[in-house]
C-alpha cells in the first residue's frame, strides 16, 4: 500500500464551512477592474530603475526591473456582501529578480476571484541593492487598500496579504514589520516562503538581490523573518513542499515554531511532493489538501465564535 507523510497543524478545530468552492472553476480571461499608481507624485526612494528600464517576458510570465509600482485590483462580478469582500494583497516571488506576475498574481486571481474575493496583485519595485523598497511598497498598497475599502466594496477589516517564494518573505515582512494599524493585514497566507537567511537554510539567491552579497550579520537578522515574529503578528497560514529542491522546507517550519512561540494563530501543510513555483494552478498535485487546510483556516479567521 503507497502511503505519504504529511503535517496539517491546525490551531483551532473548525466546524463551519466558509464561503470558498474547492470545486473547479473554469478558467477565463481576467482584467483588473481598476491599476492603481502606488506613488502618482513620485516616489521618495529610488531603486535604481527608471520606467524605460521595465520589461516583460511574455514566456515566462516575468516583469522585470520595475520601477513605478502599482496595484491591479480583481474584483468579483458580484458582490452582494454588504460589509465588502474580503481582499488578499498577493505578492508574486521571482528570487528579488522579477515578479512572477503570471503564475503567482493573475494565476491567484483566476482562482479566488470566481470563489467570491477580491485579489490585488502588487507589482513591487524590485530591490536592486535597496533592502527597504520592496516592503516599502507593500506597506503603502496597505494603506491604500485600507483606505479606499468602502469606496472599492472591500471589507477593511478582512483585508491579508498572500506570497509566493520570495514574494512569500515580502508578504512575511509585511505581517511582521507593518509600520500602523493601517498597513497590519488581518491575515497571512504564505506560500513555499522564502523566511530566513540563515545560511543553512535559506535561498541565496533572494539573500543576494535583497542584502547584496555580503550582508551583515545585523541584516540577516532582521530580514530573517522568523526572528521578527511578535504577539501581534497576524494568524498566518502556510503551504510547503518537502520536496521543494528551491526554497528548503525548513524555512516554513522555523517561521510556525516562532508564531507558535509567541501564541499567534497559525496553521502549516506541508505535504511530502510538489515542488516549488506551482502557485495556484491545477497540476499541483496536493491541491485538495492544500485546498482543505486553507478551508479551515478561513473557517477559523471568520466563522469562530
Amino acid at each position: 500500500m503507497k502511503s505519504f507523510s504529511f503535517l496539517t497543524i491546525l490551531c483551532k478545530s473548525c466546524v463551519a464551512l466558509v464561503c470558498i468552492c474547492v470545486t473547479s472553476v473554469q478558467a477565463y480571461a481576467l482584467q483588473p477592474t481598476k491599476t492603481v499608481y502606488l506613488y502618482p507624485e513620485g516616489t521618495t526612494e529610488s531603486n535604481g530603475y527608471t520606467a524605460q528600464d521595465e520589461y516583460y517576458v511574455p514566456e515566462r510570465g516575468a516583469l522585470y526591473r520595475t520601477s513605478e509600482p502599482r496595484i491591479d485590483i480583481y474584483m468579483p462580478a458580484h458582490n452582494k456582501n454588504k460589509e465588502g469582500v474580503t481582499t488578499l494583497l498577493s505578492c508574486p516571488g521571482g528570487g528579488y529578480s522579477y515578479t512572477s506576475i503570471v503564475n503567482e498574481g493573475l494565476n491567484v486571481a483566476k482562482y479566488f476571484v470566481p470563489r467570491g474575493y477580491a485579489v490585488v496583485v502588487l507589482k513591487y519595485r524590485l530591490p536592486n541593492g535597496h533592502e527597504n523598497i520592496p516592503l516599502s511598497d507593500a506597506i503603502r498598497a496597505m494603506e491604500i487598500l485600507r483606505d479606499s475599502a468602502t469606496v472599492w466594496g472591500l471589507n477593511p477589516q478582512k483585508i491579508g496579504v498572500i506570497g509566493f517564494s520570495a514574494g512569500g518573505h515580502l508578504a512575511a515582512s509585511l505581517v511582521t514589520k507593518y509600520t500602523s494599524a493601517k498597513s497590519r493585514p488581518d491575515f497571512g497566507l504564505l506560500v513555499y516562503p522564502v523566511i530566513s537567511f540563515d545560511k543553512n537554510v535559506y535561498h541565496g539567491g533572494s539573500c543576494r538581490q535583497l542584502l547584496g552579497e555580503e550582508p551583515t550579520a545585523e541584516q540577516i537578522e532582521n530580514w530573517s523573518l522568523d526572528k521578527q515574529v511578535t504577539e501581534t503578528t497576524p494568524p498566518c497560514w502556510l503551504v510547503a513542499c518537502q520536496d521543494d529542491p528551491t526554497v528548503p522546507v525548513e524555512n516554513s517550519i522555523r517561521f510556525y515554531q516562532a508564531l507558535t512561540a509567541k501564541k499567534v494563530p497559525a496553521t502549516m501543510l506541508l505535504v511530502p511532493t510538489g515542488g516549488h513555483g506551482w502557485g495556484f494552478t491545477k497540476h499541483f498535485p496536493m491541491r485538495e489538501l492544500m485546498e482543505q487546510s486553507m478551508i479551515s483556516f478561513f473557517n477559523y479567521l471568520f466563522l469562530s465564535p
